[in-house]
């Protein structure tokens, strides 16, 4: 079920969200950092070929605990639209249509919004009433 959040919920959820989505970043960062590792394996040694296991076994550790820590995040309601840029929407409602509720990390709190079509480059300021 699609969760719809007014800007109070929203706010309110920003913290565990802001955590999560920080986690996932972070991770994201190692696991393409293990990713771009290229390895000749045509000449290595039993010591090295070990060593090349446990750094796929960290790799899939990280990926799985990437994985993880999305699904909690979207529990919440919320979606991870850039993990790179730390880009969150949240689906809520403007004189009856659907539009997204827009954060990013280092934003103290949700100041804008935007239409589902447009994403973040249609982002306008939520001017309270």
């Amino acid at each position: 079920m699609l969760k719809h959040f007014d800007i109070e919920e929203a706010q309110e959820a920003l913290p565990r969200v802001e955590r999560l989505v920080k986690k996932l970043m972070k991770l994201n960062k190692t696991i393409g950092m293990l990713n771009s590792i290229e390895i000749d394996t045509a000449d290595l040694s039993f010591e090295q070929f070990q060593n090349l296991t446990k750094m796929n076994k960290m790799y899939h550790k990280l990926s799985f605990e990437f994985y993880k820590s999305l699904e909690e995040l979207e529990s919440t309601g919320c979606i991870l639209k850039d993990v790179e840029e730390g880009l969150v929407d949240f689906f809520s409602q403007f004189e009856g249509r659907d539009i997204f509720l827009c954060w990013k990390v280092g934003e103290r709190r949700i100041q804008f919004w935007h239409e589902i079509s447009t994403g973040f480059q249609g982002r306008q300021p939520i001017i309270e009433i």
